[in-house]
């Protein structure tokens, strides 16, 4: 009979073992496979209002690399379809994927709102009436200037996920060499 009552006690486990794993299963891994740089810019983080600053100090002028790239895909729409955090990686390229490297400020942008599965549309003004016209769509993500002649190639690529086990993953592209200045 101990040995019984055990039984009776695996059983919820492995039923919640299951449920949990069925729950994760068709989440996988989501993204766009069609990421396109379309430029790199020098600019100063004092006048990207989009990057949080926390201090009643003045913005401080750093020169940052804004990088724009496009998709097909709408980010924000993928973001709260799985409930998504939405971030990337830049770094030196390899044949697995982007090694994050280089310093990201925030995450990912479209004009002056956070792409994320949280994100209200009042935070990004315009937003639905640039999904209506179609894609391609434009965003932007911030980093560490880049330097004008990197050893190695760098890359960019999407990635996050969500509390299920679902992943965030793009395609790699490459970032070209020369960032242009502000």
């Amino acid at each position: 009979m101990p040995a019984c009552r055990g039984l009776k006690a695996a059983i919820p486990i492995v039923g919640c073992l299951v449920s949990l794993t069925a729950c994760t299963w068709p989440f996988g891994t989501n993204g766009p496979q069609d990421i396109r740089i379309n430029s790199v810019t020098n600019v100063d983080f004092k006048n990207e209002v989009q990057l949080e600053w926390h201090s009643v100090q003045p913005r401080p002028s750093i020169i940052v690399s804004r990088i724009d790239f496009s998709t097909n895909t709408d980010l924000l729409a993928l973001a709260r379809e799985h409930d998504y955090n939405v971030s990337f990686a830049v770094g030196p390229c390899n044949k697995d994927e982007v090694t994050k490297s280089v310093g990201p400020y925030g995450g990912v942008f479209w004009g002056n709102g956070h792409i994320y599965s949280e994100t209200k549309d009042r935070e990004v003004p315009g937003y639905a009436d640039a999904v209506a016209k179609g894609p391609p769509f434009t965003y932007q993500v911030y980093v560490e200037k880049l330097p004008y002649s990197p050893r190695d190639q760098l890359c960019f690529t999407l990635m996050g996920g969500n509390m299920l086990g679902g992943k965030l993953r793009s395609n790699v592209a490459v970032i070209p060499s020369q960032p242009s200045t502000p």
